[in-house]
């Protein structure tokens, strides 16, 4: 008799949400999407708060994510697999998490279930559910054997019962977040796809947010918040001018997410929400960096372009940083590999070229007891000449250098039509006499010199034994320098006569 009473009350509440046709929570759109990948490896995971939409990428069937805990991605036989508590799935081409928010609450399936038209095993199925699907949580019930059962609704509007034990519920979160393995947590959606032999995580989210998550990163939350200002204008230009996948490092900018923000920064974006750099109407990719040294660089000398009018050399001797100046000490054994020496080899003298304006180097020629060869490029290569003893490049190209070389023995050049040469031996070299052209043995010359006839018994290798590289600046130094924006800020300048004197002719705009 209890059974029936039982049966009543389940069809009851089933008669009274199969009229529920769809579910009112809802899936993020941005209108202006920023996709950055933040995290690569051969296994990778997300800890999601609030529930996710699980689109199969090869499929396009919609599943659900279980919330609260993790989800575990891999490459299996060339597909992509997710795993969580149990159950897998897989997909050649990967899965997109899409972010839903509201107020309902959502079931999620972790095994294959059976949904019944009563809140116990022996009614009739209505539809059967795998693992990762879901519906809407109607309610719940303990049946007469202890069981509790949860009334649901599915995106198609069909209803049923199923066992408590099938499923997960979760409340759709107001902020969906997503936790990366590497523990940084994420505002908006993702997608899981391969990579090479690994799995990509690639974060989806509207811009403003993405800046959020950019600007504590770029430029420390205690600055003055009109540098903060400038810093977010600059980046929003910057993002808006790059296509495809960012990176969430400093090849585009450093992103850390969510758990980054600061109210500051956040404050920042919210204050300059849609403002642009612009030059001529068209949009300008703001280029920043740490410090200029005292001055700004000209982009088609730094990186061997076209030169462009609002990208040109600017006074920045407001600029106060660390970086400034800067000393650094150069290992002979890393200048004779950079340039493919062997290690026996006696670096014997080197040479800058200074093609910037400001004293930028352009090349760099090594001249060894081997002969000598010439190194030239743009900033990033310059700066990659010479690598320090942890292998770390220099700070920027504008630099000049130093070099000891050890005391005493005799110094020994040959003189030729383009200028002197150091060398430590004349042993198998060609000489011009009186009598033709003769080859010098092994074993003491005996040389003619402004000072008498010396002999080559007393020549010593007078090879470079130190370098030391002294340089202005940290950064490629196009456009806006963080340090001088600071120093500017504090100086009473407001964010747009900053990027203004950055970035010369241009005009701040909404986009």
């Amino acid at each position: 008799m209890k059974k029936k009473v039982i049966a009543i009350l389940s069809v009851a509440v089933l008669s009274l949400v199969s009229t529920n046709s769809a579910l009112a929570y809802k899936q993020e759109s941005y209108s202006k999407q920023v996709q950055v990948e933040v995290h690569n490896a051969s296994t990778t995971s997300l800890n999601l708060s609030g529930v996710y939409k699980l689109q199969n990428l090869t499929t396009n069937e919609m599943f659900y994510a279980l919330p609260d805990t993790p989800v575990t991605f891999s490459q299996v036989n060339g597909e992509v697999s997710i795993y969580q508590t149990g159950a897998a799935m897989y997909s050649a081409n990967g899965y997109a998490l899409h972010a839903i928010s509201g107020d309902e609450k959502i079931v999620v399936f972790n095994k294959s279930v059976d949904g019944k038209k009563g809140a116990t095993a022996d009614y009739e199925t209505v539809k059967s559910y795998t693992a990762f699907q879901g519906a809407n949580l109607v309610d719940e019930f303990t049946n007469a054997s202890g069981e509790t059962w949860y009334s649901i609704t599915d995106d198609q509007g069909v209803s049923s019962w199923i066992p408590a034990t099938s499923g997960i519920v979760a409340k759709v979160s107001s902020l969906p977040i997503g936790k990366t393995s590497n523990g940084s947590s994420y505002r908006g959606s993702f997608n899981v796809v391969k990579s090479g032999a690994t799995v990509q995580i690639v974060n989806r989210l509207d811009l403003e947010n993405y800046l959020k998550g950019v600007i504590p990163n770029e430029s420390p939350a205690s600055w003055h918040i009109e540098a903060l200002k400038a810093q977010t204008v600059a980046a929003r230009s910057y993002t808006l001018s790059k296509a495809g996948i960012l990176s969430s490092t400093t090849k585009d900018q450093m992103y850390k997410g969510y758990s980054s923000e600061h109210k500051n920064t956040n404050a920042a974006v919210e204050a300059t929400n849609g403002l642009v750099v612009k030059a001529n109407g068209k949009l300008v990719q703001a280029y920043f960096y740490s410090t200029s040294g005292g001055k700004t660089a000209n982009i088609g000398e730094v990186w061997n372009s076209t030169q462009v009018s609002h990208f040109v050399s600017v006074d920045d001797s407001i600029e106060q940083s660390p970086y400034k100046n800067w000393t650094v000490s150069i290992p002979v054994a890393n200048i004779l590999k950079k340039f493919g020496f062997a290690s026996t080899d006696t670096l014997l003298d080197i040479k800058l070229t200074k093609g910037g304006s400001n004293g930028e180097v352009t090349a760099v020629t090594a001249i060894t007891s081997s002969g000598e060869k010439t190194i030239s490029g743009n900033e990033s290569v310059m700066r990659n000449v010479f690598l320090d003893a942890k292998n770390a490049s220099l700070k920027s190209s504008w630099f000049d250098i130093s070099f000891t070389k050890p005391t005493g023995g005799t110094d020994l050049a040959i003189q030729g039509a383009k200028g002197s040469t150091e060398v430590t031996s004349l042993n198998g070299m060609s000489v011009q006499t009186a009598s033709g052209v003769l080859t010098v043995p092994n074993g003491s010359v005996n040389v003619q010199t402004n000072e008498g006839i010396i002999s080559t018994t007393g020549v010593t290798s007078t090879g470079i034994q130190t370098v030391t590289v002294n340089g202005k600046g940290y950064g490629h130094r196009i456009g806006m320098s963080q340090y001088g924006a600071k120093a500017r800020a504090e100086a009473g300048w407001t964010y747009d006569r900053i990027l203004k004197h950055y970035y010369q002719g241009t005009t701040i705009e909404k986009f």
